[in-house]
């Protein structure tokens, strides 16, 4: 099987200082996984990362997604390639429901 994801070496900073060293992770085309661990534990930042945000430096290694060079592209390149990061605890918008918001995103990225 494909892999969906592969961090290959990759080493992240932020605000001069180093979270992660050395990550390597592929995950297969299909898999589901969940991320877990104490608070402080890099679950965020692995998130942030693959998302793009520009608080997060990656120093060093390379990550895929179905083989393209995600470093090598902006947020909304990469949101439109499919890649979503969702909130534990999403603001309420008042008048909007949840899952409808959940629906019209993928409707978007599915056009």
């Amino acid at each position: 099987m494909a892999s969906a994801y592969s961090f290959s070496d990759v080493t992240i900073f932020y605000s001069e200082k180093e979270l992660m060293n050395n990550v390597f992770l592929t995950i297969s085309e299909g898999d589901r996984i969940g991320v877990v661990g104490r608070n402080g534990a890099g679950k965020s930042t692995l998130g942030y990362t693959i998302m793009g945000s520009p608080r997060y430096e990656v120093t060093g290694g390379e990550i895929l997604f179905k083989g393209k060079k995600l470093l090598e592209e902006t947020a909304d390149q990469r949101a439109k390639d499919g890649i979503f990061l969702s909130f534990q605890n999403p603001l309420e918008v008042p008048g909007v429901k949840y899952l409808y918001w959940i629906e019209q995103t993928l409707r978007c990225y599915l056009r």
